[in-house]
């Protein structure tokens, strides 16, 4: 068992390293500093985490906790940002003029976080909540999401659920079973927005291991008799999903063919993935298959899936593994309603392939084909 763990560790973390996908979090990047500058680009967040709290810092950790507890960020972003990247401060405090800054930072209590989520909400009532993926710390995941609002101009209210991963390579085995022990937290979230009268659509984009988080939550929600959150569930986007290609049909077969999108965004040249699938057994990872073998097609019709094959597009982090929020075609097409204009009358089903400029383009397998009625 221990040749076993370490052959784990090494096997996982070399090529992990190699590809660029090491933290960059800084501890206390959260910490607030005193103002922005001119030009500067302001993103509010509520924060939602299953996180540990620190009572004498009133910072969050990478420990479980059995209670949810809520955070209001308002992050700035330098007037010279790069859409893509997300400009980590080299010390603290950062320069508002060249780094992610965190302007407030204020643990809040449930009402707090549900009635600052409506303040944000856009005249549609959209939230969109960010599940972030494996090897991520709470500051991490926080700047992420406020670099997809910014860079994609998606008009919704920016919701973070921050689970406990350990921020660390090594760790993967344990931020698999923090994913586990997060699943009501992310439901009772999910609940808590479904019953504000102001919240008419929840969207959520989800990343790597935390697409495993939603489909399990999304899963147990089935079980228990309410799959769409009060039918305000509406487009569940998991991007580069780190699930095995047997649990994740075993997953949906029991959540079912949902009539609103729920878009699966892929790469075949995802090194990320690719160690994922070494470590386990030589089973494909969803995020790296290919959309156009037999069994693919077959599954994408049966669970009514839309399909994105981001394989052709340019991403800005060497390991291929965050293309969705790296790449400024493919944050443009989230921002102009990629989703929405796929789907205005119809949830369509089948793959997508979108070039290296970022345009939607025809595939050999059912592409841009709704298929109703199957």
């Amino acid at each position: 068992m221990i040749a076993r763990a370490l052959l784990l560790a090494v096997s996982l973390a070399l090529p992990l390293l190699a590809g660029g996908c090491a933290s960059n979090a800084m501890p206390g990047a959260l910490l607030p500093v005193a103002e922005t500058v001119p030009g500067a680009d302001v993103v509010k967040i509520a924060v939602s985490t299953s996180r540990g709290l620190n009572a004498e810092t009133g910072q969050f950790n990478n420990d479980r906790s059995r209670t949810l507890h809520f955070q209001a960020l308002t992050v700035s972003i330098p007037p010279a940002h790069k859409v893509g990247d997300v400009e980590w401060p080299q010390s603290l405090p950062g320069d508002p003029k060249l780094h992610f800054v965190t302007l407030k930072n204020e643990v809040q209590n449930q009402a707090a976080f549900v009635a600052s989520v409506e303040r944000a909400l856009p005249p549609s009532g959209e939230a969109l909540v960010f599940v972030h993926g494996y090897n991520t710390h709470h500051e991490e995941g926080a700047f992420r999401l406020a670099q997809i609002i910014a860079d994609s101009k998606m008009p919704q209210a920016a919701v973070l659920f921050s689970w406990p991963s350990r921020g660390e390579i090594k760790d993967y085995v344990t931020d698999r079973e923090s994913v586990m022990s997060s699943r009501n937290r992310l439901s009772d979230m999910l609940t808590l927005l479904s019953r504000s009268p102001r919240v008419k659509k929840i969207n959520i984009l989800a990343h790597s291991m935390g697409t495993m988080l939603t489909a399990e939550t999304l899963y147990i929600a089935k079980l228990r008799g309410d799959p769409e959150f009060g039918g305000k569930l509406d487009s569940v986007m998991l991007a580069a999903p780190d699930i095995d290609v047997d649990v994740f049909q075993s997953q949906f077969e029991v959540i079912g063919k949902r009539n609103r999108p729920t878009v699966i965004m892929v790469s075949r040249d995802d090194r990320a993935l690719a160690v994922s699938r070494r470590i386990a057994g030589d089973v494909v990872r969803v995020g790296a298959a290919s959309p156009r073998a037999a069994a693919s097609v077959e599954a994408i019709k049966r669970l009514g899936l839309t399909v994105i094959d981001l394989s052709d597009v340019k991403a800005g982090d060497s390991g291929n593994h965050a293309k969705f929020a790296t790449s400024p075609a493919i944050l443009q097409r989230m921002g102009g309603n990629l989703v929405g204009g796929l789907s205005q009358t119809h949830n369509p089903v089948g793959s997508f392939i979108v070039n290296a400029a970022g345009a939607v383009l025809e595939a050999p397998v059912n592409v841009l084909r709704t298929v109703t009625g199957q």
